[in-house]
């Protein structure tokens, strides 16, 4: 394509669905099973069917392009797998809320079936969004192979999980303490709550003696005891004290009632208590906090459960049933009051747990769950992380997944919710209880509860493939080669990921774990909705071009988490212009008789093919390695301060008979280069330039030992600087037109000469001349007159700046306390800077001198 016929500016808006289409239409997504080729997986984090494109999905979306599309150049079958996750808890809130506003119904009004099929359906027209937003981030998933945990395959998969565990004797029914939303009337998991501060109350409750034998040890007639939550004691079945306080030696054994509710409970030992908070006094309610839930269990002490799955007061609150939580902590430290059983009531600052998906403050609650028994399958994943069978970047992940793994506690896997995968448990007409995919027979009931949403994801890296058929994808593809996650779901998500792929398949589900930084708002705070500090990653592709968004979130991706810069969306935007310019510039740029390749090259060609050698070289272990941030660095400190400033220049003032074919190549490699992670610029500009095929499917640079040329290396970075010398000069002095002058040894005269417009000379003839730094050497330039008094006014200058520094260095080393105090490295360093300055004083009175 002629340099007129290409647009003199990028428009991503007119190219990237055009090129997306087209990589489609080749197949160029496509990977099966090859046997000539080695395999290369990635399976994508499923987003919740519900979901919309966050930052975080574009900037973990664009790292596991980059990888794939890399994998692929280099000539690995290399697949990316998509898919989406049904979103149990999420889903099933959208469309209670749905349902509520639309027809005034609640799921309980439609029943189980109905609402389930309305779930299906709202999923089924949902999953659109989000994966019509993967496209526009230009995944290069094969769309072929999509997966949806609710499909029939996938469904079997889990079903087919849970009953082998079972069967192993690792599932159990258990009543123990959960985490309780009232508001979706479900257990959740200890990761999906989130604590918050609060600023609320500590209310002294009183406990009056019930055995007759009088007053306490501190001459009151109760044993008081302090709590944020006064309702629970509705529940008590204890009080306890520390078996080491002095104070309450006497108290244990005593008996005490529970206000309202006529129950009379022991007051006992316990190591557990804090003699130090409140009054040392505890109370011990089993069925309403996890350490009285053990503390009952040390005792023989049976639980009371004073709430309601909606959170209201049950029968066992006696005049408080109905209320809800608030009503009843709010009514009963009234009555109290009235009594004279309320104690002191101060402020008192603490967490409180709040439902992840509906904010709901969540209640600890004794209910009868399912439960997988962790410690059997923790052991191997925690041998595996230890042996380095999966490298983590960074590594300290790693090593904080097996001490969460070690410490690792039963999980409770059902809930109380309809959408979702249902428990694969039957209980039979005659107390029967089997696990199995299918009904046993007529009369049997099926557990009402579902999985939670983590069971059946934990088995997406061999699910997807076909397991727990034996299909050929599985044995190719599996192990997977990498995984990118954020870090909120490390034990969440990847953890039970090692576990299940060691369990069920004997492997580890991936080699390699890249856990990557949190985009953050402008502000450096985390993003949120209720903040209105989001950022929608769509709309910075409108504006800006997603190449360039990709470029910036990759640019600024390392290990630590980032505050989302625009500077970084504008820095990739001119990186596509600037190599946009450079295409149109080469699209122009004559060819070499007969295409080139038999010419001579310059020291310049070389330079040039060593340094993107180099490069290539750098640049792809850079990306084996996860550090995003220092390959782009390198790739765009190469594309636009070596090859567009330097060799496009020398290309037009000083080229070879071989410059048009490498000018072409180079840029083709910068282009292949680029390619994972500007996908669709660069695809455009392979186009434009007549390269062959497309540019997905072309090969990635790989580093040639022939192109190493350490001497056209050193020789051009000398001509480099002596130009940079030259040019500083011009400006700072104003000086136009030829100059003559005298270069360095080893200088590559002719570039030199054309970039710096310095006519070589090897004498003066008398007349003054300026000694410009270049590196540790100089260029020497002939003055005029006018150039002479100039040169003198920028030596003034340069003196007094050095002047300065030196100044600054001795006045320091001639103070005791910094020579004491100072670290050595430090004192060492003035030392060497009033060293160098003196010795570039010395010079620079001699060059002035020499004017004078």
């Amino acid at each position: 394509m002629s340099q007129a016929e290409i647009p003199k500016t990028y428009d991503p808006a007119a190219v990237e669905g055009r090129v997306y289409e087209g990589w489609e239409r080749a197949g160029a997504f496509e990977a099966d099973p090859n046997p000539e080729k080695k395999p290369y997986c990635i399976v994508i984090p499923p987003p919740n069917v519900t979901g919309a494109l966050h930052m975080g999905h574009a900037l973990n979306g664009a790292i596991q392009d980059a990888l794939v599309r890399r994998a692929r150049m280099k000539g690995y079958e290399a697949l990316w797998l998509p898919g989406v996750d049904h979103a149990s808890i999420a889903l099933q809130n959208v469309v209670e809320r749905k349902l509520l506003r639309e027809e005034g119904k609640t799921k309980w009004d439609v029943g189980r079936e109905r609402f389930i099929e309305l779930c299906r359906e709202f999923a089924d027209e949902s999953r659109s969004q989000i994966l019509g937003q993967l496209r526009k981030l230009g995944a290069s998933v094969d769309w072929r192979r999509l997966r949806y945990t609710m499909d029939e395959a996938y469904v079997d998969a889990v079903l087919t999980a849970f009953v082998e565990l079972y069967e192993a004797g690792l599932i159990y029914r258990g009543n123990r303490i959960t985490n309780w939303c009232p508001r979706d009337r479900s257990a959740i998991s200890d990761l999906e709550v989130n604590y918050e501060e609060t600023e609320g109350k500590l209310y002294g409750l009183r406990y009056p003696f019930a055995d007759g034998e009088g007053p306490g040890p501190d001459g009151n007639p109760y044993a008081q005891v302090f709590t944020t939550r006064p309702e629970t004691m509705l529940g008590d079945v204890a009080l306890v004290v520390n078996p080491e306080d002095e104070r309450y030696k006497d108290l244990v054994g005593r008996r005490v009632e529970v206000p309202f509710v006529g129950r009379e409970v022991e007051v006992l030992a316990d190591d557990y208590v804090d003699p130090s908070f409140g009054t040392g006094v505890l109370k011990v309610t089993p069925a309403h906090d996890p350490n009285d839930f053990e503390i009952g269990k040390r005792h023989g002490l049976s639980a009371v459960n004073a709430f309601n799955p909606d959170g209201t007061i049950n029968a066992n609150g006696a005049r408080f049933e109905g209320m809800s939580r608030e009503e009843a902590r709010k009514a009963i430290v009234g009555r109290l009051d009235e009594e004279g059983l309320l104690g002191e009531v101060r402020p008192h600052r603490y967490r409180l747990g709040h439902c992840d998906r509906c904010g709901t403050v969540i209640e600890p609650w004794l209910s009868e769950q399912w439960w997988i028994s962790m410690k059997e399958l923790a052991e191997p994943a925690i041998e595996a992380l230890k042996n380095g069978e999966i490298a983590v970047y960074p590594d300290s992940w790693r090593r904080e997944t097996i001490r969460w793994l070690e410490n690792l506690q039963d999980w409770n896997v059902s809930r109380q919710l309809w959408w979702g995968h249902r428990i694969p448990v039957w209980y039979g007409p005659d107390g029967e209880v089997v696990a199995a995919k299918e009904s046993p027979g007529e009369g049997w009931q099926q557990d009402p509860d579902i999985l939670d949403t983590w069971f059946s994801s934990g088995l997406w890296p061999f699910a997807t493939l076909g397991w727990p058929e034996e299909t050929e994808d599985l044995a190719y593809f599996y192990p997977t080669s990498l995984l990118s996650t954020a870090r909120e779901i490390m034990y969440l998500w990847v953890a039970r990921m090692i576990m299940n792929g060691l369990r069920f398949r004997a492997e580890v589900p991936f080699e390699k774990v890249n856990v990557h930084s949190i985009v953050l708002a402008e502000d450096g705070t985390k993003m949120s909705k209720s903040k209105g500090n989001t950022i929608n990653p769509l709309r910075l592709f409108e504006e800006y071009g997603t190449d360039a968004v990709r470029f910036g979130l990759l640019y600024q991706s390392s290990t630590q988490d980032f505050a989302y810069s625009y500077e970084r969306a504008q820095l990739g935007r001119g990186f596509v212009t600037k190599l946009w310019n450079v295409a149109r510039f080469i699209s122009g740029y004559p060819e070499a008789d007969g295409g080139g390749g038999g010419g001579e090259t310059s020291v310049s060609d070389r330079w040039i093919l060593h340094s993107f050698n180099e490069t290539a070289r750098e640049y792809d272990r850079l990306l084996e390695e996860c550090e995003f941030s220092e390959a782009m660095r390198l790739v765009y400190d190469f594309a636009w301060h070596r090859f567009a400033d330097w060799y496009v220049e020398i290309s037009k003032a000083a080229p070879s008979p071989e410059t048009p074919r490498i000018l072409r190549e180079v840029f083709g490699g910068v282009l292949r280069l680029l390619h994972p992670v500007m996908p669709f610029a660069t695809e455009e500009m392979w186009r434009i330039l007549g390269g062959e095929g497309l540019l997905i499917s072309a090969e990635f640079p790989r580093f040639d030992p022939a192109l190493v040329d350490d001497e056209a290396g050193r020789k051009l970075e000398l001509t480099r600087a002596a130009v940079t010398a030259v040019r500083s000069f011009r400006a700072e002095s104003k000086v136009e037109g030829e100059l003559e002058g005298r270069a360095p040894e080893g200088v590559d005269l002719g570039v030199f000469s054309a970039l710096a417009g310095v006519r070589p000379v090897r004498g003066f003839d008398g007349s003054f001349t300026a000694a410009l730094p270049a590196g540790a050497d100089v260029v020497e330039l002939a003055l005029s007159e006018e150039m002479r008094r100039g040169e003198v006014e920028r030596l003034r200058r340069e003196v007094s700046r050095v002047e300065g520094e030196f100044k600054r260095a001795e006045g320091k080393l001639s103070n005791e306390r910094f020579i004491q105090k100072a670290p050595a490295n430090i004192v060492e360093a003035e030392r060497e800077k009033l060293r160098a300055n003196g010795a570039l004083l010395e010079t620079l009175y001699a060059r002035l001198e020499e004017f004078l």
